[in-house]
């Protein structure tokens, strides 16, 4: 019964786990969708998460003009992209240009798209104190239990020897 209800509890935490990569993901691929439609050819999408510092990362083609500054991905970015964004790298003919939230404010004014307020770091953070709080919670009643029927299980005090 113990090895059952702990799988039970590693098949929930993964599934969670699944669950919030796969929004992230989602939202990579809506990105990189977006910027193809834009005309861009071998788009490559990633987010990275470093020291809770979030950065995602555009790496495109652009074969009608060969001086594109990635403006326009820098926009689609910022108006589209749902999740935390500290700095952006764009990189349109292998020409790399950056840019800060602050920096991208300045330029296109507030995000048009408000981030849910948790990374995917943060949630697998989140899940993962929950998963850890919810254990020592089980734990905590298995021992209970156990004490109660082992001193239900002892029989009262021995009783005096009687001829």
């Amino acid at each position: 019964m113990k090895h059952s209800a702990r799988g039970r509890l590693l098949g929930v935490l993964l599934c969670v786990l699944v669950a919030a990569g796969c929004a992230s993901l989602a939202a990579l691929g809506d990105l990189r969708n977006r910027v193809q439609d834009d005309g861009y050819t071998s788009v490559s999408v990633e987010h990275n998460t470093r020291n809770g510092f979030d950065t995602p990362a555009v790496t495109a083609y652009r074969t009608d003009r060969q001086t594109d500054d990635g403006e326009a991905i820098f926009r689609l970015v910022r108006d589209t992209y749902p999740e935390e964004v500290d700095r952006v790298v764009v990189v349109v003919n292998d020409k790399v240009r950056s840019a800060t939230a602050a920096e991208l404010d300045r330029v296109f004014g507030p995000r048009k798209v408000q981030p849910s307020g948790s990374s995917g770091a943060g949630t697998v953070i989140a899940v993962v104190v929950m998963v850890v709080l919810f254990i020592i919670g089980m734990t905590a009643a298995v021992v209970v239990r156990r004490r109660r029927r082992r001193a239900q299980a002892q029989p009262p005090y021995p009783q005096p020897y009687q001829p």
